[in-house]
């Protein structure tokens, strides 16, 4: 009779729901003992370091926010902002470096050793693979969700599609199509038109060069810090540019439209101005300009990423892609990357040809690119989220 009872005891001790999750034994938190952040043996721990402007920051929150309760028994999730605490902009570096990866753009995704850089639904669908793994629920590594092609098996996609379609949608991140307006902004009142399609292709290559090199694998470290202090510095340029603007405005507003006759004197003092404007020199700083403005601005482009780079790159390690297989595969995706940049500058460029620039429509140009350069300047400073459209 007590056999039976004490089979029956362990029956039911058997039959009942155990509230104990496993978690892998390849779930090591190396960030725990940085961030100061409590371990619970049931659950692990992810941690989000992000900007509070950062578009792809408040995507990623919200993200976050709508798996929280599914995986309430697997996930405790920790955030941590960047951009205004100089302390978590510190203690990110810090997890980094005991990473050993850059800290080098938001939002920094991290899961155990684990690290994603930027946003997107494909890096989402990573990071919910790994929450996975790491909790020893049923998921397959291998798969990864594109935009266009959907859930696919990072093995057996075509690499070459993949460049072109990721290429093509990260060109259209929005923290990088402001500066194009500005450039183009820029190039409105030059009358030289062959320097005017020189400084902006110069702007495209460099744009694109720096890209480049980041999928290479170079890593261009700014601390989130550097990053602020760069925001502001071109803030400040672009800001000045308005105002000069502006002031050439007010001072040309006056005169007569349209084509008027001088006289010698005043015609060889206007042709001395000119050649003294658009001198070697001249010419030479505002190359020198157009390349610092073009690589700074990419450098904050990739410190707010959208992580296609770092899925691409997954891609090609996954499927033994080195050399110079790997370089096309990176070519392909940066020319598709720059597609809408080129399309814009060069439609851009003949409408101003076409068009003719009379006295009058000068005039108005200037008026029109010094406003929106002010107002551009103005919101880099004081709402930089605007111009990555997340109002």
């Amino acid at each position: 009779m007590k056999r039976k009872i004490l089979i029956f005891l362990i029956s039911i001790v058997l039959l009942l729901p155990i509230n104990s999750y496993a978690i892998s034994k390849d779930y090591v938190d190396k960030v725990s003992p940085i961030t100061g952040t409590k371990i619970d043996n049931e659950k692990i721990n992810l941690y989000l370091f992000h900007g509070q402007e950062c578009p792809h920051c408040e995507q990623e929150r919200k993200w976050l926010e709508s798996i929280k309760e599914e995986y309430k028994d697997y996930l405790n999730i920790n955030m941590f902002e960047v951009w205004h605490d100089k302390n978590n902009a510190k203690m990110m570096d810090a997890v980094a470096t005991s990473l050993g990866k850059k800290s080098d753009g938001v939002p920094f995704t991290v899961i155990g050793d684990t690290v994603f850089i930027g946003f997107s639904d494909t890096i989402s669908s990573r990071i919910e693979t790994k929450i996975k793994e790491y909790s020893e629920i049923d998921s397959n590594k291998d798969q990864v969700t594109i935009p266009i092609l959907g859930n696919v098996n990072m093995k057996n996609v075509s690499i070459w599609l993949v460049a072109i379609i990721l290429g093509f949608i990260d060109g259209f991140n929005p923290c990088a199509m402001w500066i194009l307006l500005f450039l183009i902004n820029m190039l409105f009142g030059m009358k030289d038109k062959k320097k005017s399609w020189f400084l902006g292709i110069t702007f495209l290559f460099i744009s694109a060069l720096v890209y480049f090199l980041s999928l290479l694998g170079i890593n261009f470290v700014l601390s989130v810090a550097t990053i602020s202090y760069l925001k502001i510095a071109i803030a400040i340029f672009i800001l000045v540019a308005g105002i000069l603007n502006f002031r050439k405005y007010l001072k040309t507003r006056k005169e007569e439209a349209g084509c008027t006759v001088v006289d010698d004197k005043k015609r060889k003092k206007i042709i001395t101005k000119m050649k003294n404007i658009m001198s070697s020199k001249s010419f030479i700083l505002s190359l020198i300009g157009i390349i610092t403005l073009a690589a700074s601005v990419n450098l904050i482009e990739l410190a707010c990423s959208l992580g296609f780079p770092v899925i691409f790159n997954e891609i090609l390690t996954i499927n033994n892609v080195n050399g110079l297989v790997k370089i096309i595969y990176l070519l392909i995706y940066i020319f598709f990357y720059m597609v809408d940049d080129m399309v814009v500058f060069i439609i851009s460029m003949i409408t101003i040809e076409a068009t003719g620039v009379t006295n009058k429509y000068n005039k108005l140009c200037t008026l029109i690119s010094s406003i929106i350069m002010i107002i551009m300047g103005l919101l880099l400073i004081v709402k930089p989220e605007w111009l990555m459209l997340n109002f």
